[in-house]
This record gives structure tokens, C-alpha cells and sequence, in this order.
């Protein structure tokens, strides 16, 4: 039995034979049968002996220095040349980080769609998962900095711990945005940052964490059938974390990881999501016999 999205609380999915929307042209995170985010939580189904059922919120990263050549060169240009490089004279995209015009979007995020969110909800997330890309730690450490200066007490102190998981990164291969740095270089950035909200944002990596980039490689570029085996790992590792009182989930990732995320939950597409936009799912998470999620 595998996870599946239950339909009828996003405009993304109003109901079963939904063919899916253009987020450029409709609103896919609005809410369609409840007024407010705290009567759509309300609204969840209860547990199952069978079945767990989780709030899930995906934000896509802000325009990373990647994103802004594709835009410059166009997408032909980008697969065919640029996106072999690690940077022209407006920026380096090897394993990209937020360009100004990104920290303004996902900061802008915070403020009209996470804080409204946590806000109603009177809460934050049980647990914050992120991909390990810089340019997805930059987004989640802007995003959410609006939403940690109006709560300043989180119930967990001022320790934001996030759970990295890698098999959340974007398709791999050839493009060397989609390259990681080694382990070591990013945990010297970033390893517990301080926010302006005056919290401490600490990623929790797994003890065997590899130094360097062992998924990556120059000469294939992932399909999708291998992205979706390669997310759905992921989610496996997302929810068999969490307990069954964790059911408002937080994931920063990518737009390619968002779209496999949702094949695998089958979701219908949401077309044109753009850099810094969040997508809303209502998750069945099926539970065997042991009370462990089934993969």
C-alpha cells in the first residue's frame, strides 16, 4: 500500500480525476473547503490502526544563481552548455546558493504564507526536513526566520534542528548545480546558523553522512522512473521518523523533487511552480502490522 495524497483541501487537488493546474495562472495552495488553516488541520482524518495521515508543506527553494542563468541563456542553451560550467561572470551555480532576488522571494514566503499558516495553526512544525543543497538551507533559513522573530518562544528552545535527508536532492547528474559540495564545506557555512530572529538553526545529518558527493555523476543525468524510486526512498526515510502525534511536516526542497514527491503520491501535477512557491498535501502514510510505515 503506498503513500497516496487524500484529496478535497487544496485547490492542487480538489478531487479524485483532477488532471492538475498551472500555478502561474491559479492559486494551487488555496484552501477549498475550509476557512482557515487551523479548521483544514482540524479537519485531517483521525489515525487508523492501518494508516498514519500527516500535513505536509514542500517549499521549493528561492532563484538560485542556477535558476537565473536558465533565465539568461534559455533552457536549450542551459542543457547544451551552461549547465556543464560551474558559473559565468554573474555568479558560480556549482551547488547553487540563493541569488539576492531569491532571498527576497522565500524571505516574502515567510511572511505571506508560512507566518498566516503557523499563525492560524497556532503552531510549527513537528519537524523540519530539508534537502542538503545550499541553495535549499539558505531557503529554509530565510523562509522561516519571519515566522521564528513573531514566535519567539518554539517549543523546542532556541535550537531549530532540521533533518537532512539526501535522497530529497534535485535530479542528479551532468548539471553542476545539482553537485554537492563536500560535507565538510557545508557544515562550515552553515552548521548552526544564527538568525536574525536569534535562533539557531542546526542540520541533523546521519552518522555516516559521506564527505563527498556520492550520488552525482558527470556522464548520466537521472530519469524520471529513477528520481521517483530515488524520492520515494525519501519519503520512506521522511515518515518512518515520525511519531504519530508529528503530523505537520515541513520538507525545503526542489522543484524536481516536489514534482516526483507528488507522482509517487498520486497527486496531480502542479504546473509551473515557481521559485519560492509552497505546495500543501494531506498525506496517507499506510502503517503495517509492527505500527512501521510500510515502504
Amino acid at each position: 500500500m503506498p503513500f497516496k495524497a487524500v484529496p478535497g483541501y487544496f485547490a492542487a487537488y480538489p478531487n479524485d480525476g483532477f488532471q492538475g493546474l498551472d500555478s502561474t495562472k491559479y492559486d494551487h495552495l488555496q484552501l477549498i473547503n475550509h476557512n482557515d488553516w487551523k479548521e483544514l488541520y482540524d479537519a485531517i482524518p483521525k489515525d487508523t490502526r492501518d494508516c498514519h495521515y500527516k500535513l505536509l508543506i514542500l517549499s521549493r527553494h528561492g532563484q538560485g544563481y542556477h535558476n537565473a542563468a536558465i533565465s539568461r541563456y534559455g533552457m536549450e542553451k542551459w542543457d547544451a552548455y551552461w549547465s556543464l560550467l560551474s558559473g559565468d561572470e554573474h555568479g558560480e551555480w556549482f551547488d547553487s546558493r540563493l541569488t539576492p532576488l531569491g532571498k527576497e522571494q522565500v524571505r516574502g514566503t515567510g511572511t505571506n504564507v508560512l507566518l498566516p499558516m503557523t499563525k492560524q495553526l497556532g503552531m510549527l512544525p513537528h519537524v523540519f526536513f530539508s534537502s542538503p543543497m545550499r541553495r535549499c538551507l539558505e531557503t529554509f533559513i530565510e523562509s522561516w526566520t519571519p515566522v521564528l522573530t513573531e514566535i519567539q518562544n518554539p517549543p523546542s528552545g532556541n535550537i531549530i534542528s532540521t533533518r537532512i535527508i539526501e535522497s530529497m536532492r534535485e535530479t542528479l547528474g551532468s548539471h553542476t548545480c545539482d553537485k554537492r559540495v563536500n560535507h565538510s564545506v557545508t557544515v562550515g557555512e552553515y552548521q548552526d546558523f544564527p538568525t536574525d530572529s536569534g535562533h539557531t538553526v542546526h542540520w541533523h545529518y546521519v552518522t555516516d553522512y559521506s564527505e563527498e558527493d556520492e550520488l552525482w555523476l558527470a556522464d548520466h543525468r537521472e530519469t524520471n522512473p529513477e528520481l521517483d524510486m530515488r524520492t520515494q526512498d525519501g519519503l520512506s526515510q521522511l515518515f518512518s521518523q515520525l511519531s504519530s502525534e508529528e503530523r505537520f511536516v515541513s520538507l525545503t526542497c526542489h522543484s524536481g523533487v516536489i514534482q516526483s514527491v507528488l507522482r509517487n503520491l498520486k497527486h496531480p501535477p502542479i504546473f509551473n511552480l515557481e521559485t519560492g512557491k509552497v505546495v500543501g498535501v494531506v498525506v496517507e502514510v499506510p502503517i503495517n502490522i509492527e505500527g512501521e510505515v510500510e515502504a
